[in-house]
């Protein structure tokens, strides 16, 4: 049966959120293109749409063996593709489960690679990365008028760029002005697909406090769990942070990554939290 559709997009929609990022899921293959990025800028715009940080395309993937396999198209606010996205990613796996696509322990295809996930009873995911990470150099910051400041940011790749700046002094990240100080680091010089950028204060006992301003976004976000992801790796290597590290974001919920570090490499890295159900509907043409 051909499901109804608007602007390219099925009317049957999921809205669900991981640690604050919240999301739009449309259960089948994506198959976006202008008219369809449109609707998802509209949709995503809060106030006039449903609002969301982004769009998960959530279908079954061939398997080859005995763990049935989903696969994940992830779209930014503004109808960009993304490759990764680790909160959506947790989202969608729990999702998977849900509608019968998988079993709780699966595989989740992403443009950034195959990840392996656990779906936990309590609605908590467990993601296994696909690769390393690697530790990247240092940059200058920038003001919000485009002047060279202190601290550096380390530069590091998580599926998508990443900067993370610590925070100086008796500076607490909670008082950062992100919406000024994001855009300007987000279009990095140095960065020229632009970046992601967490602000970090670090707290005893292996915790974090991380905000994002996220790229595609062109916001903060209550939560980025790539972001975490780095934050938690640096942290590690230049910090002292013993993993696990607990990362507290914007939205109030904790993220816990795990990893090994050897040299300029971490390995094993995973990263834990929620993935909720918010609600079930159907898209309405007045939405565009």
């Amino acid at each position: 049966m051909t499901r109804p559709t608007i602007g390219g997009l099925s009317r049957l929609f999921w809205k669900m959120a991981g640690a604050g990022n919240d999301f739009l899921v449309f259960e089948g293959a994506a198959n976006v293109g202008g008219r369809e990025a449109e609707t998802i800028r509209r949709l995503c715009r809060r106030g006039t749409g449903v609002g969301a940080d982004g769009v998960l395309f959530v279908s079954p993937a061939e398997s080859a063996g005995p763990v049935r396999e989903i696969r994940l198209d992830y779209f930014n606010a503004d109808g960009g593709p993304a490759r990764f996205c680790a909160n959506g990613t947790r989202c969608a796996a729990r999702f998977g489960v849900f509608r019968g696509l998988a079993d709780p322990d699966l595989v989740v295809h992403t443009g950034w690679g195959a990840i392996r996930a656990t779906v936990r009873e309590d609605g908590n995911v467990t993601l296994r990365l696909p690769e390393p990470i690697a530790l990247g150099g240092s940059l200058a910051t920038f003001d919000p008028e485009g002047r060279r400041v202190e601290p550096r940011a380390a530069s590091l790749t998580v599926g998508v760029p990443h900067l993370v700046v610590f925070c100086a002094g008796e500076v607490e990240v909670e008082t950062l002005d992100v919406a000024a100080l994001g855009p300007p680091l987000r279009r990095h010089p140095g960065l020229p697909e632009g970046a992601n950028v967490n602000f970090v204060s670090v707290r005893g006992g292996s915790r974090l406090s991380v905000r994002t301003f996220e790229r595609g976004v062109e916001a903060e976000t209550l939560s980025c769990g790539s972001g975490v992801v780095a934050s938690a790796v640096v942290a590690g290597a230049e910090r002292g942070q013993v993993p696990p590290v607990a990362v507290a974001t914007r939205s109030g919920s904790a993220l816990v990554v795990d990893f090994r570090l050897e040299g300029s490499l971490a390995h094993d890295v995973t990263l834990t939290g929620d993935a909720r159900f918010v609600f079930e509907a159907l898209l309405n043409q007045e939405a565009l």
